[in-house]
């Protein structure tokens, strides 16, 4: 008798790991007849997008571990006792086929059970230098999907890596153009500057788009479709008000990425592996200004690879950041040819195989483990 595939998601945090979750989730969903459940946390973005989309959410109480002593490390210890707890309890009582981690810290614990009750797990890693949780559970992976190359180096010791790229859907909006332009309260006829700084905000992006706009030093006919994040809304929600003649729409968050995207003729933003592959797939052109903080400075590492293909301007997020931004919004803004080379240049980088070559993956792992076939629904 066919049996519905059981699944279990397990990432979270930032949209870097919990989009490339439901992606695959739905890529899964149009194969099989099947069951996902996603694990997370309270605090992380998964906890406002996977109900949403009609997934249930198991949340744990892992956190991060600082490598800096801190007084939050004393209770690291704890919480991952309690997670490892909660997750031998739902596994056991879900019984999944297969386990997917996607990144960050959650993955840990859901899939070092997994591996202890002999359920099979994989990776898909989206940067070019593998997170912790990836590089300490990589030997234990049946396979482990790359959105990089580059992130081989990092995993010898793994049984099997497949460089896949990163999973996006290319939903291409219907609207008209103009549609567009009212759904966002923008003007048809201005150059749009999409500004975001990852699902949380950037607030050394935002500060210096403010000191843009203060100093009246955007390009001429220029108008901002600005995703601010949550925490630095209100305090730019209030301060757009006093900037008279100001063309800005802003957002704490924008879940119609497609639509921003596909109205934007350039971008400022950081350079996290999905919105790189995203920027690819929709081919703009992108000022990428990495996060340094980044582990590995993989951010830079990865805006550096397309800057030395011309497909991308990299300005670094320092002291001089105001400046470097100002020079190269100005000269993208007024320069529509470079404009259109940067985004013919991305766009050539884009994969848009990657979410079936994931898929089909998985059915040949799935085929090797279970005799018994599951449902298909093509």
């Amino acid at each position: 008798m066919d049996e519905a595939l059981r699944i279990v998601m397990a990432g979270g945090g930032t949209g870097g790991h919990v989009f490339p979750a439901i992606h695959i989730a739905e890529a899964i969903a149009k194969k099989w007849l099947s069951e996902v459940v996603f694990f997370g946390t309270t605090r992380g973005l998964e906890n406002k997008l996977i109900p949403g989309r009609g997934y249930r959410l198991v949340t744990i109480p892992v956190s991060g571990f600082h490598r800096r002593f801190t007084l939050k490390n004393i209770s690291f210890p704890f919480k991952l006792i309690r997670s490892l707890r909660i997750c031998k309890r739902e596994l056991n009582q879900f019984k999944p086929h297969l386990v997917i981690g996607t990144g960050g810290y959650v993955m840990g614990p859901v899939l070092r059970t997994a591996v202890r009750l002999g359920i099979p797990i994989v990776i898909q890693e989206q940067n070019s230098f593998p997170g912790l949780t990836t590089r300490v559970l990589a030997r234990r992976a049946e396979m482990i999907f790359l959105g990089y190359e580059e992130a081989r180096e990092y995993l010898t010791d793994a049984q099997r890596l497949i460089v896949t790229g990163n999973p996006v859907i290319l939903a291409k909006p219907t609207e008209t153009k103009k549609q567009l332009y009212e759904f966002f309260n923008l003007r048809e006829g201005l150059i749009t500057l999409f500004v975001f700084g990852g699902s949380q905000g950037a607030m050394h992006i935002n500060q210096a788009i403010e000191k843009m706009i203060l100093n009246r030093d955007l390009p001429k006919n220029c108008q901002v479709l600005w995703q601010t994040g949550n925490q630095h809304l209100n305090y730019y929600d209030a301060w757009i008000k006093d900037q008279k003649g100001a063309h800005i729409s802003l957002y704490p968050f924008i879940n119609e990425m497609a639509k921003a995207y596909s109205i934007a003729d350039m971008v400022v933003c950081r350079s996290g592996a999905i919105t790189l592959a995203e920027l690819m797939a929709y081919g703009v052109a992108a000022i990428l200004v990495p996060l340094p903080s980044a582990a590995g400075d993989h951010q830079y590492k990865n805006a550096q690879a397309l800057a030395n293909m011309q497909a991308a301007v990299v300005v670094r997020d320092d002291a001089r950041l105001y400046e470097n931004l100002r020079i190269q919004v100005n000269e993208l803004g007024q320069k529509s040819e470079k404009r259109d080379q940067l985004s013919r240049a991305i766009n050539r980088l884009a994969r848009l195989d990657t979410l079936q070559v994931i898929v089909d993956q998985i059915e040949q792992l799935l085929s090797q483990k279970y005799s018994q076939p599951f449902t298909r629904l093509n």
